[in-house]
């Protein structure tokens, strides 16, 4: 997977960093291409890229180091604490039978998280299972089959039922079986009260039975189809 050289390639950036005799504009620019370029081979988005790279090289080239810290050590300082400001800091994700619901805004990358949890829970022994109910944006529902056939992980879609709550629900008793089931929904703008009751909607019927529409969509690995029904 993509993220699999997304730590080497960081690593690669800082080195280059540590290594240098010292620390200037034609330095700093270059390691935050390299940022750029791992940042964004990993489907994070252009926009969080470009702020992130923005702040690097005004804070490196205007900050002064604090005492006891060599400039080398303190672009890499720099370079880390505007990492976690991106991505949040690292915490435990718990091995266990649950179902996860992915909310955020457009474009922030949802559709394909989605599919790298799925598979970081199928590494770790648990069954893992995703849903589409992103029933808003063109292509969702085509994008994500794809990436869970790739990967080998259940998926479940209804192309063409604009409720999202129905779809989950449905995609959820489906997928009733599955250790981890993931629930991509639409991005959202903004506080669109429409999108946050869906949103609401999804959430509580998480726990809900099946009201099948007759047209979902669900594709399992290909040691699984064989002679196998939804249960």
């Amino acid at each position: 997977m993509v993220l699999d050289n997304l730590g080497g390639s960081l690593r690669n950036a800082l080195r280059r960093i540590a290594s240098a005799t010292k620390v200037d504009k034609p330095l700093v620019d270059e390691a935050v291409r390299e940022i750029q370029r791992a940042l964004l081979q990993a489907d994070v988005n252009v926009k969080l890229v470009m702020t992130l790279s923005n702040r690097i090289k005004e804070r490196a080239l205007d900050e002064k180091p604090p005492a006891g810290m060599n400039p080398r050590e303190h672009v890499i300082n720099i370079v880390y604490q505007e990492l976690i400001n991106l991505v949040g800091k690292s915490s435990d994700i718990a091995l266990k039978k649950q179902t996860i619901m992915l909310v955020g805004l457009q474009g922030s990358g949802k559709t394909t998280t989605a599919a790298k949890l799925a598979t970081f829970f199928q590494r770790k022994g648990l069954r893992s299972a995703v849903i589409c109910a992103d029933t808003f944006r063109a292509g969702a529902y085509d994008q994500l089959k794809a990436l869970c056939e790739k990967q080998g992980v259940f998926f479940y879609g209804e192309r063409g039922n604009p409720d999202a709550s129905a779809v989950a629900r449905n995609g959820l008793e489906a997928a009733k079986k599955y250790d981890v089931r993931i629930v991509d929904t639409a991005g959202r703008h903004a506080l669109e009260s429409d999108l946050i009751q869906e949103m609401k909607d999804i959430h509580d019927n998480r726990q809900c039975g099946p009201q099948a529409s007759g047209d979902g969509c669900c594709s399992r690995p290909a040691g699984q189809r064989a002679g196998q029904g939804l249960q």
